[in-house]
């Protein structure tokens, strides 16, 4: 069934299903709600966890030999499984359904995705996987609510701020919600004071590093190569997680294919980037990446950035570094251009 993400632990106090089904793009609130979830699994005894992650030709019996495997040290577990993707092919499908016809009580399957269309909601296959696991569905945090939202994680620092103050801190981070929460948490540790005034956050959040990921992305969505690539170097000499550039870098990537989908099918640019809601300082770099990339080139970025994640893993022998020189590189060039 349906769950609300503020009503997770409320069901879970209730009823402990075999499995949960957390879905959303908003990358942050996907991650804290999953680790709400692990947290109150491993309070439960689920102290074991073992994570896959889905994307290619994943194999499938692997979820099964797992599910059916006994703990090392006989304890319950959590099967952690993070699709790239919603839409499963029928092998998943099939197997997940296998899983569910006969859960452990000593398993809880976790599946991490971006969200579930509608369309996929109304099959028979996932209503089969509804009526048996909870389905939190993480709703995007709108232009209009995201003042709210920061008051609300204020509040949980034990901060509070007034409008003028709140403002700032929405347009300096452009409604990403990862920047936003991270300058949250720098404002809890810099701030004597529990009440911040607009001078306080303008002055802590202005520029907290020169050169950073944001300014990175929008450089080079902006075709601006030369200063993309210099921007990577400094945030390597500044010893940036490679991940979590990577990670942002999908987030446009995957805004974008959504975006270039709209324009294939007949919308104007604009009505693309409307429908995405993006906000206004972004229109221009976001406005050329999309005049300079089609939607097959932005769906093969995403493909080079799957195998960098893997090289942040070590799961094959390429150089992380070198391979996201070479995603800028090719994401700020006009890809059209030279392809025509």
């Amino acid at each position: 069934m349906q769950v609300k993400p503020e009503q997770v632990l409320s069901q879970l106090n209730t009823k402990v299903p075999p499995a949960i089904w957390v879905a959303g793009d908003e990358t942050l609130l996907v991650q804290e709600s999953c680790d709400e979830i692990r947290k109150f699994a491993q309070e439960q005894g689920f102290t074991e966890r073992e994570v896959y992650t889905i994307q290619g030709s994943f194999d499938w019996n692997i979820l099964l030999e797992s599910s059916n495997s006994l703990s090392l040290f006989a304890e319950k577990k959590i099967i952690d499984l993070r699709l790239n993707s919603a839409k499963l092919d029928d092998k998943g499908k099939k197997a997940l359904h296998t899983y569910l016809e006969d859960p452990s009580p000593d398993n809880l399957l976790l599946i991490s995705s971006p969200k579930i269309e509608k369309a996929a909601t109304n099959t028979k296959w996932f209503k089969q996987i509804d009526a048996l696991a909870y389905v939190v569905v993480i709703w995007p945090i709108t232009s209009q609510n995201l003042a709210s939202w920061v008051r609300q994680r204020l509040k949980g620092h034990g901060l509070a701020a007034n409008e003028h103050a709140v403002d700032i801190l929405c347009q300096r981070t452009e409604g990403n919600l990862l920047a936003t929460a991270q300058e949250i948490d720098k404002l809890s540790i810099l701030s004597d004071d529990k009440e911040l005034d607009a001078q306080m956050v303008a002055r802590a959040v202005a520029d907290s590093a020169r050169f950073n990921v944001f300014t990175l992305i929008d450089t080079a969505l902006g075709g601006n190569t030369a200063r993309a690539l210099n921007i990577l170097y400094h945030l390597k000499a500044e010893s940036e997680d490679p991940l979590k550039i990577l990670n942002f870098i999908c987030r446009e990537l995957r805004s974008l294919c959504k975006m270039a989908l709209l324009i294939e099918n007949g919308q104007s640019i604009n009505a693309a980037m409307q429908s995405e809601r993006v906000w206004k300082n972004k229109m221009g770099p976001i406005s050329t990446a999309l005049n300079n990339h089609s939607l097959a080139q932005l769906q093969a970025f995403l493909s080079d950035a799957s195998l960098i994640d893997q090289s942040v893993k070590g799961l094959n022998k390429l150089n992380t570094w070198d391979e996201l020189s070479r995603l800028i590189l090719e994401l700020s060039r006009n890809q059209l251009t030279l392809s025509a």
